[in-house]
């Protein structure tokens, strides 16, 4: 039950940083995309918290993550929330660098 918990945790975590990567704060005429940075932030947090909860929490973090992620880009209508532009390929591969880091560093190093 635990592991299907955290599987519906990755689909909501990536849903969010769907709908908040695109988010920007204008601060002496750059544009700051803040969605991003918290977007892959709050994704490498809950994989923290997930691995702390069961052993490879983050890999269950990872499924449901994942599944969503395609879900929403094969869908018939394609996907409006994750384009095809530097922004969302960085969420997509920061994020998936927010997930991959902690599950392989926890499952190598950790008793």
């Amino acid at each position: 039950m635990l592991r299907a918990a955290l599987v519906v945790v990755g689909a909501y975590v990536c849903v969010l940083g769907a709908l908040v990567h695109r988010q920007v704060w204008t601060a002496g005429g750059v544009a700051w995309p803040w969605g991003l940075a918290a977007a892959i932030a709050v994704t490498g947090l809950v994989t923290v918290a997930a691995n702390d909860v069961i052993r490879i929490g983050g890999a269950w973090i990872a499924l449901g993550w994942a599944a969503t992620l395609l879900a929403l880009q094969w869908s018939p209508s394609g996907s409006y929330l994750v384009a095809s532009d530097w922004i969302s390929l960085t969420f997509t591969a920061g994020s998936l660098g927010a997930i991959v880091l902690p599950v392989v560093l926890r499952t190598r190093l950790a008793p």
